[in-house]
């Protein structure tokens, strides 16, 4: 009975408990330093952090070890893996892209740590870190509506010099049968802390009518 029970289990992958308890335990460490490091760029430009997501990307780590474990060596089963989770869809809106680069960070983390590259991911980990918390500048596009015979554009141009590491008009066109004009600015600001300011400071131009934003 006891054979009959081992053999039902017998595995192609020879790893001892030490070994799938270790990787799997760094892969949880490992997973919670990536969520920091993601929660640390969020908190940078402003934004509230994602603990759903931080969640996830932990996971990510864990799951991904796992996987590569279960793998290992044998491409028929790594197809089959594959082939398995193709039917998971991801519905969900990603409002930052920043925040796919973290999902494949951490799912680059899972595969190393399974596969038993140790210093692959420590080596690796504060390299992106240092990319991630250099490349947190936030990028908008701002449409200034005024009247047709609105001439303080240098007002409009001098809010985004004082306010914005950098801005360029992008287009115009007039509305209500020229009645009114718009302006498309894109704009990058050097934190989302910036962006009320610079709001208050457009729509205080005088003839400004309005000011839209898109995220």
């Amino acid at each position: 009975m006891l054979d009959t029970f081992g053999t039902a289990f017998d595995s192609d992958t020879q790893l001892d408990l030490a070994t799938v308890f270790l990787r799997l335990v760094l892969a949880l460490a490992l997973g919670i330093i990536v969520a920091l490091v993601h929660r640390l760029t969020r908190e940078r430009i402003g934004r509230q952090p994602d603990g759903a997501l931080a969640g996830t990307l932990v996971m990510l780590c864990v799951l991904l070890a796992l996987t590569t474990m279960v793998v290992g060596d044998n491409v028929a089963r790594a197809f089959s893996i594959v082939g398995a989770l193709s039917i998971v869809r991801f519905r969900t809106v990603v409002e930052d892209t920043r925040d796919t680069a973290f999902v494949v960070f951490a799912v680059a983390i899972g595969l190393a740590v399974g596969a038993g590259y140790l210093w692959l991911p420590l080596l690796a980990i504060p390299v992106v870190a240092v990319a991630a918390m250099h490349s947190t500048a936030s990028a908008h596009r701002i449409t200034v509506r005024t009247g047709s015979a609105f001439q303080g554009w240098k007002d409009v141009e001098r809010a985004f010099t004082t306010r914005t590491r950098r801005f360029q008009c992008t287009g115009a066109g007039a509305r209500r049968g020229g009645i009114e004009q718009d302006r498309h600015y894109d704009v990058v600001l050097a934190s989302e802390r910036d962006l009320a300011p610079l709001l208050d400071e457009l729509s205080s131009c005088a003839g400004v009518l309005t000011v839209d934003i898109d995220r």
